[in-house]
């Protein structure tokens, strides 16, 4: 009798990431879908118990911990790496995915032979839309991203055209990069592109990842119809300045390894330098990062 493989695993990092991984596991046990997953837990060296609040709520799950913080990206790769599924769901522990979002990014990406990555639709937990699709970075969409100090100073007084982020889509939809806050993917394809780029600590490896998958001519898709809450940066105690010096180092990281010219080299982290000095400097928008 051949062994039981499970149609998807879903991958959750954490790092002290309760209360909000709490909400997560009690959403994933409301989903139909409960019976073709398996779910596999790395953590980066939490001390708040999120480890045992797993096993306490999905006896069954494999834990991976780590001594210490190795990053998102490392530890999606060691998660992998433990998944037996056909089909693998990076899902961030402070995310509430909807009833039938994890079966409709599944006939997304099992009806589409050259799918890449395959992404779900975000809320805000008032309800409201959470761009987590976008162009591939330039120099000129960066500034009116929704992180932008640009942006702010300039009212977001940009056409819809030159704009980093991607709006919202009513129907499944081709779109450059996605977000690996609700994020399928095949396994075979993850293995061929040989996951995540570790140097990413956090930020930028899901948009790396999605150019090298379009590189090999998948196509990258968001998908409406598999909704979640994100509460965004609720699963991590990661402060603000931790999290704006990551997303400044690996967006020069990114420009550095598909960029590499004389202006990414000297010129962008002088920018990257003083912008984020200046995000430090201006009071924080709030909910919306």
């Amino acid at each position: 009798m051949s062994e039981y493989r499970p149609k998807v695993s879903i991958v959750i990092v954490t790092c002290n990431s309760l209360p909000a991984l709490s909400d997560c596991l009690e959403a994933l046990k409301e989903v139909p879908e409960a019976g073709l997953f398996e779910l596999i837990l790395v953590d980066n060296a939490s001390a708040d118990g999120s480890p045992e609040k797993v096993r306490e709520t999905f006896p069954d799950c494999r834990i991976v911990t780590h001594e210490n913080n190795l990053g998102f990206a490392a530890a999606c790769n060691r998660g992998a790496q433990e998944a037996a599924g056909e089909y693998l769901l990076f899902l961030n522990p402070d995310v509430i995915v909807d009833p039938g979002a994890i079966d409709a990014l599944l006939r997304a990406t099992e009806q589409t032979p050259d799918a890449g990555l395959v992404s779900g639709r975000l809320r805000f937990p008032d309800g409201s839309f959470q761009a987590t699709c976008r162009k591939f970075p330039t120099i000129t969409n960066l500034v009116f991203s929704r992180g932008s100090l640009f942006s702010r100073l300039l009212g977001g007084g940009a056409d819809r055209e030159s704009r980093y982020t991607l709006p919202d889509y009513e129907v499944t939809t081709e779109v450059p990069s996605v977000a690996a806050t609700l994020l399928m993917i095949r396994k075979d394809l993850f293995d061929r592109l040989e996951g995540f780029d570790s140097r990413f600590f956090m930020f930028m490896e899901d948009t790396d990842l999605s150019l090298r998958a379009s590189q090999t001519g998948a196509r990258n898709f968001v998908v409406p119809s598999a909704g979640g809450v994100h509460a965004w940066g609720r699963g991590s105690r990661a402060g603000r300045f931790r999290r704006l010096r990551h997303h400044h180092f690996s967006l020069w990281q990114y420009f550095l390894k598909h960029l590499p010219n004389g202006f990414s080299v000297i010129v962008l982290p002088v920018l990257l330098t003083v912008h984020m000095a200046l995000s430090i400097l201006l009071p924080a928008r709030g909910k919306r990062p």
